[in-house]
């Protein structure tokens, strides 16, 4: 006697319940290109987002950060020549003015630049 043989699956809903534990390799396939769109997509959207936002972000803080500084150097340098501070307070003080600069172009390096003319223009060069 053979017992080889594979008899057929005589129900139906085991039959049914096998094929749902195993999916045909036809449908993996399916959803696994799907699942690659949708993530160029949010890739794409990232890179767009990535690409137009951030800058200008960057440029509204450049010009705050350029401004706060300038008036506060301005302050310092009247508060130094008038004696109200000494100068290892200043010094102190200015060096803490440079940090939002250095944030902003560290940033700049790796998004792109902004120049902002004195007739209150910018311009933007990116890193393509």
């Amino acid at each position: 006697m053979n017992d080889n043989q594979v008899s057929p699956i005589a129900d139906e809903r085991l039959l049914a319940a096998m094929k749902a534990v195993s999916p045909p390799v036809e449908k993996l396939m399916a959803d696994r290109l799907a699942l690659r769109q949708e993530m160029r997509q949010a890739k794409d959207e990232l890179e767009r987002v990535r690409h137009h936002l951030i800058p200008r972000y960057i440029g509204i803080v450049k010009a705050i950060a350029l401004g706060a500084a300038t008036l506060a150097l301005i302050a310092l340098a009247l508060a130094l020549f008038k004696g109200l501070f000494e100068v290892k307070t200043t010094a102190t003080l200015f060096a803490s003015l440079l940090l939002p600069v250095w944030i902003v172009d560290q940033a700049e390096k790796h998004f792109g630049r902004w120049v902002i003319h004195r007739d209150g223009r910018a311009e933007y060069f990116g890193h393509d």
